[in-house]
């Protein structure tokens, strides 16, 4: 057997390893051109941490698999949640995540999800009449920035059952909070060493000014929901909306959930619906761009399906868009929000051949396995009919290499919300807009801020002509 140190990888430095090598917001454009130097299991040190990352398909499904017995998250995520009291069922480990995953999940499947979707189309329709007006007046177009805010608005009804609209609107303060933590959360779970411990820097205070709001604002979010609860009883056998659920779960023992647990699980709701389902439209709405031959498929798709209405208007609708499906499949093969996972093994384990000592960061290199062309037959390029026709085209088509969810026992619980989301909006937005880029010269980056979303995303949108 052979050991970590057998391992090729990039060259380091003492003291700071590859650090120097690496910029945070493209990470993951590093990683992948050392995978494929290296190969699918290499070494490299950020500072005193030592990594070892994957890229083999076989061996990732071993880690997932095994997880959360062998293998668990990075343990600087645990910590820097716990830090800012935002340990939910994303960054708990252990004891804690079984004790929030049930509920979370239950609060998210398809059967809960699919009744909330009326509310989900009256805020589809806001950000349609949004876009309406910013193609009459000829309007540059922030998609990343719309997106965001469509997104916080279904999160925030799914969650608290309030009308946020942040898409006709500047929105609450909660929101301006919650844009302050995401980055820095990000900053610090890849930090080599935790300065903020120690120095407290500008942004760190900032940090700490926007969760004590933060917890004002969801403190009184679920003071209302206690005291609704309180004069309409049916609600904890029935309830209306997550926070209802989890409260409910707390009350009468299921969950044994404390005020610090429901706060977590709400936020961590709030911030993982903001980011990942948003970007991925956004890398479908690009890919639309790149190839216009795709979105006129999409489109006719879509026409066939739903007209004469201009949008989806019942849950069913979404479920009769392969093509629609096979796109947005290609546009997370190649432009996951999730690029990289970093984990680490609780004990001493065996990958292709190696053993990584326990406390290692074990990085996934999630976008560089569905690109490789023994996974995906011409990995690297943009081709939405392989999803139709799989295998059968005689290329491979390895499916358990395309983890835009994740896999194994810690699998999104939020999968179907986002795909419900992702279909209802980009149904709407083929049916009734065209779209150029707003400055062709200005190309659209991967920049990479613990989801992997696209920079200069700026166009303009017309109302359809045809």
């Amino acid at each position: 057997m052979k050991t970590y140190r057998d391992l090729d990888g990039p060259p380091a430095l003492p003291v700071i390893g590859n650090l120097h090598q690496i910029r945070l917001n493209r990470l993951h454009l590093t990683l992948e051109r050392w995978a494929d130097r290296y190969g699918p299991l290499y070494r490299a040190r950020l500072g005193p941490i030592r990594v070892a990352a994957v890229s083999d398909a076989a061996a990732v499904r071993q880690v997932h698999r095994e997880r959360p017995g062998r293998f668990r998250r990075w343990r600087a995520i645990e910590a820097v949640a716990r830090e800012i009291g935002m340990l939910g069922v994303f960054a708990a480990e252990g004891r804690d995540w079984r004790r929030h995953r049930g509920l979370v999940a239950a609060g998210l499947n398809a059967a809960r999800v699919r009744p909330f979707f009326p509310k989900l189309a009256v805020a589809v329709g806001r950000l349609q009449r949004k876009w309406e007006r910013a193609a009459d007046a000829g309007e540059t177009t922030d998609l990343c920035r719309d997106l965001m805010r469509l997104t916080v608005d279904v999160t925030a009804q799914l969650a608290f059952g309030i009308d946020f609209n942040t898409v006709e609107t500047e929105g609450p303060v909660i929101q301006r909070h919650l844009d302050r933590v995401f980055p820095m959360v990000h900053r610090r779970i890849n930090a080599p060493l935790a300065w903020w411990r120690y120095v407290r820097l500008p942004a760190d205070r900032a940090l700490d000014r926007a969760l004590a709001g933060l917890r004002t604002e969801v403190d009184g979010i679920i003071g209302e929901a206690r005291a609704r609860m309180r004069a309409n009883p049916a609600l904890r056998d029935s309830p209306s909306n997550f926070l209802e659920a989890i409260i409910a779960a707390g009350e009468d023992g299921r969950g044994k959930f404390s005020d610090a647990d429901i706060f977590a699980n709400v936020c961590t709701l709030l911030l993982a619906g903001e980011d990942t389902t948003a970007h991925t439209i956004a890398w479908t709405v690009h890919g639309f761009m790149q190839h216009p031959e795709h979105f006129a498929r999409a489109r006719a798709e879509v026409d066939e399906a739903i007209a004469p209405a201009m949008a989806v208007e019942e849950p069913e609708q979404v479920e009769r868009f392969p093509f629609l499906d096979a796109v947005c499949n290609e546009s997370m093969r190649l432009k996951p929000v999730a690029p990289v996972n970093s984990l680490e093994p609780v004990e001493d384990v065996e990958i292709l051949g190696h053993t990584i000592p326990r406390g290692t960061m074990v990085m996934v290199l999630n976008r560089h396995i569905a690109m490789q062309d023994g996974n995906f037959g011409d990995g690297a390029r943009f081709d939405p009919e392989r999803w139709l026709a799989g295998a059968a085209r005689g290329c491979p088509h390895d499916t358990e290499a395309f983890i835009p969810f994740g896999s194994g026992p810690r699998f999104c619980p939020g999968r179907s919300l986002a795909l419900l989301q992702i279909r209802t909006v980009l149904a709407m937005f083929c049916r009734n807009f065209d779209v150029e880029p707003a400055f062709p010269a200005r190309p659209v980056e991967e920049k990479h801020a613990f989801t992997m979303m696209p920079e200069n995303l700026l166009v303009r949108l017309s109302r359809r002509a045809s």
